[in-house]
């Protein structure tokens, strides 16, 4: 079962843990029962909301995020677990040895599953001549992307996708507060796998930020972050420029979106987690050998 996305949204919320689950009472005492085990992560976006200190070491200790948002949905502070994975010394280990050369091959296998699946979210937008640019420089991407394919790709896409006056920037105009509500599920889901295989998600691989206490998340959301703006493309065309509780839901189902690996499927969120998987046994057999599937809609109903 896929751990599920609980918001509270709205102000007056009490969240508080009771026996196995989460009593969420609202300002005239009714209340909803949610069990914990069933809650992968937590976005609290409403700023009149209180929570138990109970109820976040009990999440945490099950392995979820608690995401504590601005009124742009913009995560300002996280609890995330510390340890939920017996291996996690000796995997941090391998993970502290990674080589410069090993890291830039990761990022190299990074963005050229962004820059594809970029070309795809285009194609599906109704632009596949675009989107030829993207495959095309998907195949110049060289170890590290010493010449930067990915801010190329990007100052293309987002035009192409967006339009020419688009800009992407956290703090800018509509849909990019859409934008950050989608990156924000996404990145908290990554933490969450980061912190289940065992490593640690302040080392990077390819972003450093002295106040980014999360670079590998970063780092391993990329491939996926196109797929948040083609679900954010797909409800911005109802004319719409503001994040309503209707665009929130079809936004949230990015993780449950199925992807395609050796011919099997997976939803994104066995895909987070096998990605971060598979770095692990990067990091182990020192050489690059990250599985990311692959964003494949044939009906853009899907």
């Amino acid at each position: 079962m896929i751990p599920r996305i609980l918001e509270i949204a709205e102000n007056g919320r009490y969240i508080a843990k009771q026996r196995g689950a989460l009593i969420i009472k609202d300002s005239t005492d009714q209340q909803s029962i949610v069990p914990i085990d069933d809650i992968g992560i937590m976005m609290i976006s409403a700023m009149g909301a209180t929570v138990t200190k109970e109820t976040l070491v009990s999440l945490a200790e099950r392995g979820a995020v608690t995401v504590l948002c601005n009124n742009r949905y913009l995560p300002s502070a996280m609890v995330t677990p510390v340890v939920t994975n017996y291996e996690m010394p000796l995997r941090v280990k391998f993970q502290l040895d990674a080589t410069e050369p090993l890291k830039k091959r990761f990022w190299q296998a990074l963005i050229k599953a962004k820059l594809l699946h970029q070309g795809r979210v285009l194609t599906l937008a109704g632009n596949p001549v675009a989107a030829k640019k993207l495959f095309y420089l998907c195949k110049e991407v060289e170890s590290g992307d010493p010449h930067n394919r990915e801010s190329v790709g990007a100052r293309y896409y987002w035009k192409n996708l967006f339009g020419k006056e688009f800009t992407r920037s956290r703090e800018g105009p509509w849909p990019n507060k859409a934008l950050n509500y989608g990156y924000t599920i996404l990145r908290s889901a990554v933490i969450r796998a980061i912190y289940c295989v065992g490593i640690l998600p302040m080392f990077g691989i390819h972003h450093e930020n002295s106040t980014n206490p999360f670079p590998l998340a970063d780092d391993l959301m990329e491939p996926y972050r196109p797929i948040v703006d083609y679900l954010v493309f797909k409800e911005i065309a109802q004319n719409t420029q503001v994040v309503t509780p209707e665009i929130k839901r079809a936004i949230s189902k990015v993780l449950w979106l199925d992807l395609s690996y050796n011919g099997q499927t997976t939803p994104l969120y066995n895909a987070i987690e096998q990605i971060c998987y598979s770095l692990v046994k990067s990091y182990k057999a020192k050489k690059c050998i990250l599985e990311i599937p692959e964003f494949v809609i044939e009906n853009e109903d899907t």
